[in-house]
């Protein structure tokens, strides 16, 4: 680590035993000096930035401190070596300060009287906030003195250029001593005084603020959302600055842009089992029905300030992890039934909750589009579902794999996968929706009991369901290729022992069919079941997406006879009447 004598400005460096040290945090600007203006300290000492430097090694040894460490000029930047060793270590010497000085060069202090009165507000309106969550109570709203006094906190200090970028969150979080100074180098508070007022301005916790809450407690979407705000002059650098938030380490690669935060999401994935980094909601501009699981920014993560973990952990234990293919999932996809229908065909639950509505687990919507594959749905918005819905939902038994990058091709071959799709529609008063499963099981949209095509030119599949309450049932079996489709229904216990075999393919199923006179009704449970296809839109993003619609119709037995006794007697009178 490369420091500066606060005596003579003289870099000295050192591998271990490093001595106390203070750091400064600003923001940069036009003028500053760089590593190589060291060189020649007159040169440099004729940049504004020298300023800065001065100060800071003149408050250092106020502090007792000899050594000081300011990153426009410890760094030489033209080693790509360092640099990336310097930012993949900025956190940690952040953190092993002695102490931090936070400059802000577009602020002049509010006089003494009104920033007390200004803390002594925002220390009072905390303790009432946690007095009225620890009774599941809002707080009372805002009074007017508070309103305007939180107007001058904003239009003050909440206005300051070194709130709104990126680097500066990590140099308000790490640090566990900082003094606040104006334009002119007056200190005018530290951060356990100002914590109140900074969790307002930026949204981290106070707990985090003032030491009191270790960061990894603090939810992956809660910590991205006090990036959400902020802007960074390089398009990477929005992910660089936040290694140290998530404890992460991972090569700079200046070029890469957006795909950095990219590659900084995946990190996170590997070294944690937070699927609050999923909660990240789009720009209510981005129209795009269909999504990757990763967010393009911090900005996404807008929402997720109050979220927390539930009190019960409703994933029991459910993997995933990165592939090639995607997300792999293993027991956290679920069939959304019940109310958790509401949310799609299938869901992701997220386990965190809005910190008053613990019972409401965030999840995510997906869209089956290929065999074991799913996109995120409707990103632009947020859906909960009760914990107990959560919890009673049916898992898909085999890994499913979620996509997690978007290209450009995406929402169009999600939309492509149920072109020529065939649904089954039966009535629930006979059937029980909770026993359908399906064969192959990574074809079907089991929850709407859609067999997908995925563009697939010739494709079978079979689709089972028990009635209420009995042991028995019916089969749908269907075949579809260009220009044609056959299928049959049977009674669970009269299935073709030709088709239970589980290596199938399309022109085994479609020589069985064809071989079998009477395909389209069959009797069970005392009911004689029928089947016929109709055209189907299975658009429902404002696209026609065709399909067809295998229509089970199911008439209790009883009826039949007496229709057919009313036959027998009208053929019987109409003999009667021929005699006469």
């Amino acid at each position: 680590m490369r420091l500066i004598n606060c005596r003579t400005f003289e870099f000295e460096e050192f591998v271990q035993d490093v001595p106390a040290y203070a750091v400064l945090s600003h923001t940069w600007g036009k003028d500053e000096v760089t590593f190589s203006d060291m060189s020649d300290r007159d040169s440099a000492s004729r940049k504004d930035g020298f300023d800065k430097i001065e100060a800071t090694c003149r408050v250092a040894l106020e502090h007792d401190l000899r050594y000081a460490w300011v990153d426009t000029c410890c760094i030489d930047k033209s080693s790509s070596a360092e640099l990336s060793e310097a930012i993949n270590s900025m956190f940690a010497w952040y953190k092993e300060s002695a102490i931090c000085f936070v400059f802000l060069s577009d602020f002049t202090s509010f006089p003494n009287e009104m920033l007390v009165e200004i803390v002594a507000s925002f220390d009072a309106r905390e303790s009432l906030d946690k007095q009225e969550e620890n009774f599941f109570k809002d707080p009372p709203p805002l009074t007017g003195k508070e309103i305007n006094l939180r107007d001058k906190a904003r239009k003050g200090l909440g206005s300051c250029r070194w709130f709104s970028r990126g680097w500066t969150l990590q140099e308000l979080i790490a640090p566990s001593r900082i003094n606040f100074y104006d334009r002119d180098w007056n200190c005018f508070g530290s951060k356990p005084q100002l914590a109140s007022v900074l969790a307002w301005i930026t949204g981290v916790d106070t707990g985090v603020l003032k030491g009191n809450k270790p960061l990894d407690e603090v939810l992956v979407g809660r910590r991205m959302s006090w990036a959400s705000a902020r802007t960074t002059t390089r398009s990477e650098d929005i992910a660089y600055c936040l290694l140290g938030i998530f404890d992460i380490n991972m090569p700079l690669l200046y070029g890469e842009g957006k795909k950095a935060f990219t590659r900084l999401q995946e990190e996170i994935i590997r070294s944690s089992h937070d699927l609050s980094i999923f909660a990240w909601k789009s720009d209510g501009n981005d129209m795009r029905r269909f999504r990757g699981l990763m967010a393009t920014s911090p900005a996404e993560f807008r929402g997720c300030q109050k979220l927390v973990k539930p009190s019960f952990e409703w994933n029991n234990g459910g993997e995933y992890g990165l592939t090639s293919r995607g997300l792999r999932t293993d027991g956290l996809v679920r069939i959304g039934r019940g109310e958790a229908a509401a949310v799609g065909s299938y869901f992701l639950s997220l386990d965190c909750v809005e910190e008053r509505q613990s019972k409401l687990i965030l999840v995510i919507s997906l869209r089956q589009y290929g065999p074991g594959l799913f996109a995120r749905r409707m990103p632009w918005v947020r859906t909960t579902v009760v914990d107990l819905n959560v919890y009673s939902a049916t898992r898909l038994s085999q890994p499913q794999y979620v996509c997690c990058k978007d290209t450009p091709l995406l929402e169009n071959v999600v939309m492509a996968s149920r072109v020529n799709a065939i649904q089954v529609r039966f009535s629930s008063d006979h059937f029980d929706i909770e026993s359908a499963t399906a064969f192959p099981q990574a074809d079907w949209d089991l929850r709407n009991s859609i067999l997908l095509s995925f563009q697939r030119p010739y494709f079978w599949g079979m689709w089972k369901i028990k009635a209420r309450d009995r042991d028995d049932g019916i089969s749908i079996v269907c075949v579809r290729s260009t220009g044609w489709l056959l299928y049959g229904i049977f009674a669970l216990d009269k299935l073709p022992a030709a088709l239970t075999r589980d290596d199938l393919l399309p022109s085994h199923v479609e020589d069985i069919l064809q071989r079998l006179p009477n395909r389209t009704s069959t009797e069970c449970s005392d009911f004689l079941h029928t089947i016929k296809d109709v055209h189907l839109d299975l658009g429902d993003t404002g696209v026609d997406i065709p399909a067809t619609l295998l229509q089970v119709n199911s008439t209790k037995k009883m009826h039949l006879k007496k229709s057919r006794s009313r036959i027998k007697r009208v053929q019987t009178l109409f003999k009667k009447i021929d005699l006469g």
